[in-house]
C-alpha cells in the first residue's frame, strides 16, 4: 500500500505508455516520474528524444526498464511492453514489491504465462491485467443486473470484437510472432474473452472455426467464431480477429439473453457506451447511455484509475493473474481448434 496519496508511477514502453500517460494525465492523485524505452522513434513528433518528453512531464528517463524498476523513485509499475519481454520487468518488480499493471494479453502461451503468474504468486503481487472493456459502466451495471438483479442468471451470450484488417497484412507486427503476441485472437480478442468470463465464468471448453485469410502469419487466424461453454452451463459466441473496417472503428456489442430477460451492450473504438435491458415481462426496454472518452486511446482510462485505487487501498483488482490466465487459454483454445476443427477443452 502506498503511504502517499500521490501515487508516483513508472511507465516501462513508450508507444502504448503514451496512451495510458494521456488517461493518467486526466487523474487526480497520481502522477508519471519515471518512464523507460530502449528504442527511440516511439514519441510524438519524429525529433522528440524519451529524455526531452521525460524533462518535459517532470519525470526521468531510462533506457532500461529493470534499471527504472531497481532504481527510480515509484509506488508501482506500469508494463506497456508486449509480452515477450516481461518476465525480468515483473520479476524485478516483484523484487522490490512494486504493484504491477501489465497490458493485455497476458503472455504468449500457457508456459509463459505460468510463468509469469508464479512470480507474482510466489512474492504475493498485487497486480492487474489491463482489460479495459470490463471496467466501463455499461458492463459495470450489467454485471449488477445478472447477480442477483432482474435479469438474473446469464444463458447465452453473442459477443464480437473485429480490429481494422491492417495488422492483417502485417507479418512484422509483433502481434503474429508466436513468441510474443501470438495473434490476434490472443492480442485482441482477448478483450471479449475477458469480458464474457468476468459476466459467465469459468470456461471449460471451446470450438472454433475461421482461417488466416490475409496471411500474415498462415498458422494463426485473423478471423474466427468460436463456441465456448461455461462450468455455469452458460454458452458464449465470439466473433473476433483482424478483417474490420477501419472507417466503421471497430462497433463492439454483446447480448445477452438471461433467466428473466435479454441486455444488449454497443459501442465503438473498442469502448462500450450503450446498456439496453428489459425483462420478459415488460413493455419497453431501459437504455443507459454514457458519453465514451473523447479519444480512442484513452480507453483504458477506467482500469488505470482501478489499478491506482487498488495501490492506494492495497486491495488486488478483480482482473488478476487468474483472469489473464483465462483469457489466455481461451486464445490458445480458439487458435488450436480453427486449425485441428475440434473441441478443446481448457486448463490454465
Amino acid at each position: 500500500m502506498a503511504s502517499d496519496s500521490d501515487i508516483r508511477l513508472g511507465i516501462v514502453g513508450m508507444r502504448l505508455g503514451l496512451w495510458h500517460a494521456g488517461a493518467i494525465a486526466e487523474m487526480d492523485g497520481v502522477s508519471i516520474v519515471a518512464v523507460a524505452d530502449n528504442v527511440q522513434g516511439k514519441l510524438p513528433g519524429p525529433n522528440v528524444s524519451l529524455q526531452e518528453w521525460a524533462d518535459n512531464l517532470g519525470a526521468a528517463a531510462y533506457t532500461d526498464g529493470v534499471d527504472m524498476i531497481e532504481n527510480a523513485d515509484i509506488d508501482a509499475v506500469d508494463l506497456c511492453v508486449s509480452p515477450k519481454w516481461r518476465v525480468p520487468l515483473v520479476e524485478a518488480a516483484a523484487a522490490r514489491g512494486l504493484p504491477v499493471l501489465l497490458e493485455k494479453p497476458w503472455g504468449t502461451d500457457m508456459a509463459h504465462g505460468q510463468a509469469i503468474a508464479d512470480i507474482i504468486r510466489r512474492s504475493n503481487l498485487l497486480h492487474m491485467v489491463e482489460f479495459p472493456l470490463r471496467y466501463f459502466p455499461p458492463i459495470i451495471e450489467l454485471k449488477k443486473l445478472l447477480d442477483k438483479g432482474p435479469l438474473g442468471r446469464p444463458f447465452v451470450v453473442n459477443a464480437e470484437i473485429v480490429m481494422g484488417e491492417g495488422p492483417a497484412k502485417m507479418p512484422e507486427h509483433w502481434m503474429w510472432d508466436p513468441e510474443n503476441g501470438n495473434g490476434a485472437i490472443n492480442e485482441n480478442t482477448c478483450h471479449v474473452f475477458d469480458t464474457i468470463c468476468y459476466l459467465l465464468g469459468d470456461p471449460v471448453s471451446a470450438h472454433a472455426f475461421g482461417a488466416s485469410y490475409h496471411g500474415a502469419e498462415p498458422t494463426l487466424p485473423d478471423g474466427a467464431v468460436a463456441n465456448i461453454r461455461f462450468d455455469s452451463g452458460a454458452v458464449a459466441s465470439v466473433t473476433g480477429g483482424s478483417l474490420g473496417a477501419n472507417a466503421l472503428r471497430t462497433p463492439t456489442w454483446l447480448d445477452v439473453y438471461a433467466e428473466h430477460g435479454q441486455a444488449l451492450v454497443t459501442g465503438i473504438d473498442h469502448m462500450f457506451d450503450t446498456l439496453t435491458w428489459g425483462r420478459a415481462d415488460a413493455s419497453e426496454p431501459t437504455r443507459e447511455h454514457w458519453p465514451n472518452p473523447p479519444l480512442r486511446t484513452l480507453i483504458v482510462r477506467y482500469a488505470i484509475e482501478e489499478f491506482v485505487n487498488g495501490v492506494r487501498s492495497g486491495q488486488q483488482p478483480e482482473s488478476d493473474a487468474e483472469a489473464g490466465l483465462k483469457a489466455l487459454a481461451l486464445a490458445l483454445a480458439v487458435n488450436e481448434s480453427v486449425a485441428t476443427g475440434e473441441s478443446v477443452e481448457l486448463s490454465w
